[in-house]
């Protein structure tokens, strides 16, 4: 299992996902400082120049949503995800997708100012995103339920960024769930792994593969 990886990125969000499952991996590093996601190899696993991308024995996904939810359906026994059949399956891939669907663009255009269009933008306004959320916390810990799943990983994180750029006001519902969700053992070995390979970055070779070290 190779993670195209690079620290302090959107990667951390498969980074995260892989600890969860406790499965062996490695990372080929794209230094997307140094634009190494425009390199023709790349492109060919992820036409968008984006992190994070994966690929599992010539299996190539991108997008963050596609890259947790092959994981999660890859290992059923890990349990986060919900399997085809499951009547929490629909509200599952609902979650999955709303991250970049509705989550991120509402972010970026409260951070840039842009003016927005409540009526015509799929995501409404981070606001109406914000209500959503809160709304599937109201009586449990997760998005669905009492189970953790991909989709906390996604839309956790993805708070955790909005927080620390003040996007959002500290407190309340969501301030819980984003500290319940970085509490997690997980959470904390791939933020350490993601600080150790941040202090290394500039020395990381181009385009290099390294194996990820994990402790049962």
């Amino acid at each position: 299992m190779k993670l195209y990886y690079w620290p302090k990125t959107r990667a951390f969000r498969a980074l995260w996902m892989l600890e969860e499952l406790r499965v062996p991996y490695e990372f080929a590093y794209v230094n997307i400082r140094a634009g190494e996601q425009n390199a023709p190899a790349f492109c060919s696993v992820n036409p968008m120049s984006k992190l994070p991308a994966l690929d599992d024995d010539g299996v190539c996904v991108a997008e963050s949503g596609a890259v947790l939810l092959y994981l999660a359906d890859k290992y059923p026994q890990a349990e986060l995800g919900i399997p085809v059949g499951n009547p929490l399956r629909g509200r599952f891939l609902q979650w999955m997708f709303f991250t970049g669907a509705c989550l991120e663009p509402a972010m970026a255009e409260r951070m840039t100012g842009a003016p927005g269009n409540s009526v015509s933008f799929g995501w409404g306004d981070l606001g109406r995103v914000e209500k959503a959320i809160e709304s599937a916390l109201a009586d449990s810990p997760w998005l669905l339920g009492e189970r953790f799943t991909a989709a906390d990983i996604l839309v956790s994180s993805t708070l955790q960024i909005a927080y620390m750029a003040k996007l959002i006001e500290p407190g309340g519902v969501l301030s819980d769930y984003v500290a319940r969700a970085t509490s997690r053992e997980a959470h904390e070995r791939a933020a350490s792994i993601d600080k150790q390979e941040a202090q290394k970055a500039p020395s990381t070779a181009s385009q290099q593969t390294g194996t990820a070290s994990l402790k049962p």
